[in-house]
């Protein structure tokens, strides 16, 4: 097998994608990067697209680096794999995974940080080569049951809240008013003294998302926007991108409404997991933990040279 740069447009590339890709493959997706992006193919040796994954490529004090892309939980690595014993499958994914690892190796960045999809789970070949592999966690909520199953599934916090918003008469409906959904997203930002990209948040709410990839659903409290959930969609899956609410006109259930109602909506138009995109901070965990979701382990891969690795350690001590 090798690698090489491929033109994401292709008809067998999208083919690849649509039995084994996310939305992150997209080629949609993939053009808000510009050239930053590099997308990979994987080539059996009848030179068949079998697999892809993509790179965020840039540049900082003249030093080159490759990170997952803004946005995105992952590097969109999927593949087929055709072994059919246990024993064969298991080593066809290691041998993939280490020609992932031996090709971004050769590009010889001064610093690597990506993050592997959930379905990737032997990432020793990184391991063995100094990379730094660590653990992150999502929730991932299968939809086929009932709406009375999934409700139960919520806490009994959950619960009341969403009961509180209807006692309250809260309007909870979807909505394309991205201009609204960006200002509450930018609010939860900012109060949380966290930086949004201004590019890439306007490139994914007014460029990228429509009605085939993306729902987003808002609350209305006193007829003024209260919160909101903006989510993606691919391939039976749905991605809980953004969140956010308004300080100032703030109710208990409000965020917690949209979010059911996310995710009811994703059932109604035939999706079968709401992923909940990653839940690293305490009080996040939490959040989506109540929903009754899965935790599903992932892993992300850090190495950076000495120099770089020292100072990183400063601020990133959990990755470095």
């Amino acid at each position: 097998m090798y690698i090489k740069e491929i033109k994401y447009s292709s008809d067998n590339y999208l083919k690849l994608i649509s039995d084994s890709g996310t939305v992150f493959n997209l080629p949609a997706w993939l053009d808000m990067y510009g050239k930053n992006i590099l997308v990979n193919g994987i080539f059996n040796d009848n030179k068949d697209l079998i697999g892809t994954f993509f790179l965020y490529a840039g540049k900082k004090l003249g030093l080159k680096y490759f990170i997952t892309p803004p946005y995105s939980p992952h590097i969109g690595l999927c593949y087929v794999n055709p072994a059919q014993s246990k024993a064969n499958t298991q080593a066809f994914d290691k041998e993939v995974v280490t020609l992932v690892k031996d090709h971004i190796t050769s590009l010889k960045p001064k610093l690597i940080s990506i993050a592997l999809p959930f379905t990737i789970n032997d990432t020793q070949p990184f391991y063995w080569d100094n990379y730094k592999v660590i653990p992150n966690y999502t929730y991932r909520l299968h939809l086929n049951k009932t709406k009375e199953e999934l409700f139960e599934n919520l806490t009994s916090e959950k619960r009341k809240s969403i009961k509180r918003a209807e006692k309250d008469s809260l309007v909870i409906k979807q909505t394309t008013d991205y201009k609204a959904v960006k200002s509450l997203i930018e609010k939860t930002f900012n109060r949380k003294e966290k930086t949004v990209s201004q590019k890439y948040l306007n490139k994914i709410l007014f460029e990228f998302a429509n009605e085939e990839n993306s729902f987003a659903f808002i609350a209305l409290q006193n007829d003024k926007p209260s919160a909101c959930i903006f989510c993606i969609h691919y391939n039976k899956t749905a991605f809980y991108l953004f969140g956010g609410y308004d300080n100032t006109n703030k109710h208990h259930g409000a965020g917690v409404s949209c979010m059911w109602e996310g995710i009811l909506h994703a059932k109604q138009i035939g999706l079968n997991v709401f992923d909940f995109e990653g839940s690293m901070l305490v009080e996040v965990e939490k959040y989506f933990r109540e929903f009754g979701g899965d935790l599903i382990p992932y892993y992300t891969v850090h190495k950076a040279g000495l120099p770089i690795e020292m100072v990183l350690k400063l601020k990133l001590r959990n990755r470095f």
